[in-house]
């Protein structure tokens, strides 16, 4: 009895703090509730790591204690301290997303008290666990980080289609304002697109030079060459009316950013010229996570969904209908009038099992589902990229990374020419 009254504790409180949080976000952001949740775990996953980080990098006096049970990827495990951390609180937070996953699969009052409460649970779960791995041979992770390795792989497409929805969001907002009447935007779409392209193409020349020993990366920047300027070709085609030379010249700079990411990877010094360079690990540290937060908040913001729309008019109606009751409950009581007090109630439940029916909806049709599957390939690609694709560079992460460059400059030229394979389709 003690403990389903302390479950029943902790799961009002996680409700009450969520509802409370929501409300300001929802009076300074004008956000719907489904919007609050999504940014609650993003907000969740970043401060974790990067608490933990604080605490492993620069408090790591606190863990003198527990050294000797932590093993490291070098000798050393005082100053690779917080790359352990990072690989054991992201395993913790991929266990939580597993569960979550589970536990949306039951649908129902269920998932929805497990995905919108339950916050002081999974604060202590994460703290316990995170513990927990502290002992927890470092043997156990070098499988572990191949298998993460992989995965960040799926994210990183994930990451792909985002960033090709903002490039075209963004164009197409610069472009509407010029035809509205703002001639001045005509000034900033030109320069911008230089600069996108100016960067791309110097870039790539910088590849050339740091990665000049193999002639792999000699024909890997050659072809890179090749497939932004088959993109820029195919757009001006015009296939695609909603494209524009703005966002290919994002796209090209992402697409030989990812190609330089990829040719740091590369362990061979040779070959790599930047193989102990700390600069570039910061730069695509720093990089990575903004990409990373661009791509969650599109996902979090950025889609239309109608059924927020319609929880919003529901509960609009709900109010009327709960002001037009309490009017005829201060009338004077007469037949018809108890007849009209009848019928409004009766609408009242209705609209109140609408409202409940379009707040169950993303249970029932998958939406967290599909939301924590994308957390659980986030955290993992978090963990990789902040340890530097497992703390050295090797092949494995090479070749992840090249080929999603390829794969963004594919399905960006797909994006282009499918209007004009199939133009019977709405594509907007």
């Amino acid at each position: 009895m003690c403990l389903t009254a302390t479950m029943d504790v902790l799961c009002c409180t996680g409700m009450a703090c969520c509802k409370s949080l929501c409300c300001c976000c929802k009076i300074c952001c004008g956000s719907t509730f489904k919007e609050q949740i999504k940014l609650a775990y993003i907000l969740l996953n970043y401060t974790t790591i990067f608490v933990t980080m604080i605490f492993c990098f620069f408090l790591q006096g606190l863990f003198d204690n527990y050294l000797s049970f932590i093993s490291c990827p070098s000798d050393d495990s005082s100053s690779c301290l917080g790359v352990s951390s990072i690989y054991r609180i992201c395993f913790v937070l991929m266990w939580m997303y597993i569960f979550l996953m589970i536990l949306m699969l039951i649908r129902g009052e269920i998932a929805k008290v497990a995905n919108e409460g339950l916050w002081p649970l999974k604060f202590l779960y994460i703290a316990v666990f995170f513990f927990g791995t502290l002992f927890i041979k470092n043997s156990f992770f070098k499988g572990y980080v191949y298998f993460a390795i992989v995965i960040s792989g799926f994210f990183m497409i994930f990451q792909i289609i985002m960033l090709i929805d903002v490039f075209y969001l963004w164009g197409q907002s610069w472009i509407r304002i010029y035809d509205n009447g703002g001639e001045y935007m005509k000034y900033i779409l030109i320069i911008t697109t230089a600069i996108l392209y100016g960067g791309a193409f110097t870039l790539n020349i910088f590849n050339f030079i740091w990665f000049s020993g193999c002639g792999t990366n000699i024909f890997m920047n050659v072809f890179t060459i090749l497939l932004i300027v088959g993109a820029t070709g195919v757009q001006l085609l015009g296939w695609n009316p909603q494209g524009s030379l703005l966002t290919s010249g994002a796209m090209a700079i992402y697409i030989v950013f990812q190609a330089y990411q990829a040719q740091s990877s590369w362990p061979d010094t040779e070959c790599n010229s930047l193989s102990k360079s700390e600069g570039t690990r910061i730069v695509e540290i720093v990089v990575g996570i903004l990409l990373t937060v661009v791509s969650l908040l599109y996902l979090t913001f950025g889609t239309s969904n109608s059924s927020a729309t319609n929880i919003v008019q529901l509960e609009s109606k709900d109010e009327k209908l709960e002001n037009q009751q309490r009017e005829a409950n201060q009338a004077e009581g007469n037949q018809d009038e108890e007849q009209q007090l009848l019928q409004q109630q009766q609408k009242l439940e209705e609209a109140k099992a609408l409202v409940k029916q379009a707040e169950m909806l993303p249970y029932t049709t998958n939406q967290y589902l599909i939301f924590h599957t994308i957390m659980f390939i986030t955290i993992i690609y978090m963990m990789i990229l902040l340890t530097n694709w497992t703390y050295q560079p090797n092949k494995l992460a090479y070749w992840v990374k090249m080929i999603t460059s390829w794969l963004a400059a594919l399905l960006y030229i797909w994006t282009l020419i499918a209007p004009h394979i199939f133009p019977d389709r709405d594509f907007s």
